[in-house]
Order: structure tokens, then C-alpha cells, then sequence
């Protein structure tokens, strides 16, 4: 279960800025893969090796009169009530101001772990312009420069020191890992009932963490599998906000826990940004992924509706095109007896391995018929070998004169060509190039 990080403050203290600062490459990498361009304000972060989810909350002004301010205030709560850790930002150019205190008792009240930020700190003449902060009771400020970097390494070392030993994820020999994902009331749970069924033998449940995180492990056609934070999707239920804070956190913990996992999509409403950044994710971890479109009960014209997600899915998800799609009624259970069925189809591509002299076959073949286009130097790709290093997701090395000779069309193109041979579906794979002479 990934530790919580949030991030909080008044308006215009730099919490965005340093959000993005402590994420470093991967929210680009992430955003890279979805296709998509858009402000998000939760990801998963990474420093020495352990893994976090850093969650950026709006600027906290219980005094002003704009309507967007409740729903601040009520998201900021909810980030604290799950987080393991706050950082408190503060602007160390403009000294302790009275919201500092108020933000600051606001985090003490709930009882968590805080450490104060003072961010703007360019140089180390401004470090001595701290000593205000002190009086918030809460240890020394740590200074940085969000903006220009300064700083950022240190914050990290005093955030990771503040996260909780990590947990050990209850491991059930032979399961298949299900983290069942999407916007609040698109039916997750009455799938997740349906899946179980009501004279269901439930092998365990295992409680993750003190949050109520529990796993529901039960068999099903000689297969064990479990289903990762079902607690969760019962407090989803009770979501009204259709990009609430909550769910999505939930989410991502969920998904990081799993093998793969199943996106469920309302198909009576319009697709949503949600949607994107879920499956967006859960490619971006390397996991399998089972798309299924629920409440097919709803639809008048099933033929078209179909017709037109087969057209519109692969333009608006384009990084997941290798997925399976399910249409199905959690209401009625018509369409719900194939997604276990599907679920283990995927995980035996998740893990499938295939052997050197295949793959190596494989591949020249698909080079031979379509030669990698020169670079703008006239510099061409050359492949030596190939090798399968990895699965669960497949992870393929590819030994190469140079691998900046590579380029990203022709990229997709291989990637296509061995989903074409070896199948694949429901699983990301990975091409890991290596410089060979």
C-alpha cells in the first residue's frame, strides 16, 4: 500500500510548483503515455527507493467568498484524513502569516506527521530569514526553491524518514491480484458482488493496513484470486463528487497492489478525463488491464453504441489498444460470467515468457520486412539480439548499434508486430534498448 504525502497551504505559496519539483520525471513520462495533456494533482513519486503518493490540494482560504473554496477546504480534508504525512508550505520570502497558523492548526488537528516547507529560499542569505516559522511549533522549516530546485533532495531525505516501514503485501501462492478501478457510481461494486456471488466461499480476507483496506481472496473455476481493497469500494459508494479526491487515491494504492486490473466505465455517460488518468496509470505500473463498459442493460441501441466504441476507444485511449473490452450489466449478471474468464487470460500473458531463439526469430523477421528508417544523420538502427529479462509486465532488452537510432514510429511499429506474433493482449510490454558493439 503506497504511503500518502499532501501537500498543503495557503494560496500562492508554491505548492504546485514543488509538486511537480518532487515528481521529477515521472509525471512527464506519465502523461507522455496517456496522450493526454492536463492538470493533475496526484501521482506516484519515488526517492531512494521507496514509493509514495504525493497529492497537491488547492490553496486553503476559509475567508474568502469564492465558491470554489468549500470544496477546497472539503478535498484538503479528505487528503489529510488518508495522508501519512504533510508537508506545510510556507512563502519564506513573505515571513509567518496569520493563514499559516490557521492551515497549520487545521493539519495539527488532525494528528498527522507535518513538516513546514519554506519555500522561495533561493539563496542562503534568505535561510536566516526563517526564524518565524519556528513559532508554529512544529520543528525546523526546511527551505527550498521549488522553482529552482534548491533544497528538493533534503526535503526528500526528511519526507521519506517521516513514511511508515512498508508493508508486506499478504501474498497468496498461485492468486491472480484484481484491483477493480473507476469513476465513483459506474457499478464497481455490484460487479465486485456479482463476481463473489451470493453462495461465494471466501477463502480469507486480510486487512492491509489500520485503513481498512481488505482483501476479499475467493476460487473460482479452479483459479484463486484476490480482490485488492474491497473496503474501498464500499466507502466509494458513498462518493458524490465525480473527480473526488478520494476515490482516485484509493485507487492508485489499490492498482500498485495488483497484477491487473479492471476499469469500469459507465457506459450510459460521456468517457471522462478519470477514466484516462486510472488506466493511464495503471499502464504506466505495468499492469494488466481489462477495460469493461458497465450498465449495458441502459443502452437502446446496442449494436450501434458498440460500433461506435470500437471506433472512438483506440483515438481516445490510444495506449490502450492491447486491451480487452467487456460489455456487461453488474445489475442483471448478463455479461459478467466472461470477465474472470478474460482476467486470467490476461495474467497468462502478463507472465508469459517466450524463448530466446523464437523471440530472436521473431524479431529479425519483423526488422527484415520493414528496415528502420535512417536517422536526419542517415544513421540506421542495427539489431544484434534480443532477449525476453523480465515478465509480469514482459520486459524485452534489445541489443542495438545505438539505441538513440531509434525512432518512435518504428518503435510502435515493433511493439504492434510482436502483439501480432506472440499475442500479448491485456498487458503492457516493455522495450528496454541497449547500446551492443
Amino acid at each position: 500500500m503506497l504511503p500518502i504525502v499532501a501537500i498543503v497551504g495557503r494560496p500562492n505559496v508554491g505548492k504546485s510548483t514543488l509538486f511537480n519539483r518532487l515528481l521529477g520525471q515521472r509525471r512527464a513520462i506519465v502523461d507522455e503515455l496517456s496522450g493526454l495533456t492536463r492538470d493533475r494533482h496526484y501521482a506516484e513519486a519515488e526517492w531512494s527507493g521507496r514509493h509514495f503518493l504525493l497529492v497537491d490540494t488547492g490553496g486553503i482560504d476559509p475567508g474568502s467568498p469564492h465558491p470554489i473554496q468549500r470544496q477546497v477546504l472539503s478535498q484538503t480534508a479528505q487528503a489529510l484524513e488518508e495522508a501519512d504525512v504533510a508537508l506545510l508550505v510556507v512563502d519564506a520570502t513573505q515571513g509567518i502569516m496569520p493563514l499559516d497558523r490557521e492551515v497549520a492548526d487545521r493539519v495539527r488537528r488532525r494528528g498527522r506527521p507535518m513538516l513546514v516547507i519554506a519555500n522561495k529560499a533561493d539563496s542562503a542569505a534568505r535561510e536566516e530569514d526563517l526564524a518565524d516559522f519556528y513559532s508554529l511549533g512544529i520543528g525546523d522549516p526546511i527551505p527550498v526553491s521549488a522553482l529552482h530546485g534548491r533544497g528538493s533532495g533534503e526535503l526528500l531525505d526528511e519526507v521519506i524518514g517521516c513514511l511508515p516501514e512498508p508493508e508486506e503485501t499478504p501474498e497468496v501462492e498461485g492468486a491472480i491480484r484484481i484491483a477493480v478501478v473507476g469513476r465513483p457510481n459506474v457499478g464497481k461494486s455490484s460487479l465486485v458482488n456479482r463476481l463473489l456471488g451470493k453462495e461465494r466461499m471466501v477463502v480469507d480476507s486480510v486487512a492491509g493496513t489500520t485503513r481498512d483496506a481488505v482483501d476479499t481472496t475467493f476460487e473460482r473455476g479452479g483459479r484463486t484470486y484476490v480482490l485488492v481493497d474491497t473496503a474501498g469500494l464500499r466507502r466509494d459508494r458513498k462518493v458524490t463528487d465525480p473527480v473526488e479526491y478520494y476515490s482516485v487515491t484509493r485507487a492508485l494504492r489499490a492498482i500498485s497492489r495488483a497484477d491487473l486490473v479492471i476499469l469500469v466505465i459507465d457506459v450510459s455517460r460521456e468517457p471522462s478525463r478519470q477514466d484516462a488518468h486510472l488506466a493511464a496509470l495503471a499502464e504506466d505500473q505495468g499492469k494488466g488491464i481489462v477495460v469493461v463498459f458497465n450498465k449495458w442493460d441502459l443502452v437502446d441501441d446496442p449494436v450501434g453504441v458498440r460500433q461506435l466504441i470500437d471506433e472512438e476507444f483506440p483515438r481516445q485511449y490510444p495506449f490502450l489498444g492491447f486491451v480487452p473490452r467487456l460489455y456487461v450489466s453488474a445489475e442483471s449478471g448478463k455479461g459478467v460470467p466472461r470477465v474472470l474468464p478474460a482476467c486470467t487470460e490476461v495474467y497468462e500473458e502478463y507472465a508469459r515468457s517466450i524463448p530466446t531463439a523464437e523471440l530472436n526469430r521473431a524479431v529479425h523477421e519483423i526488422l527484415g520486412r520493414v528496415t528502420p528508417p535512417a536517422t536526419p544523420s542517415g544513421r540506421h538502427l542495427k539489431l544484434y539480439y534480443a532477449a525476453q529479462t523480465g515478465s509480469r509486465p514482459p520486459t524485452f532488452s534489445l541489443f542495438v548499434n545505438n539505441p538513440r537510432y531509434r525512432q518512435k514510429n518504428y518503435v510502435s511499429y515493433l511493439e504492434r508486430e510482436l502483439r501480432e506474433r506472440f499475442g500479448f493482449q491485456g498487458t503492457p510490454i516493455v522495450l528496454e534498448w541497449k547500446a551492443s558493439h
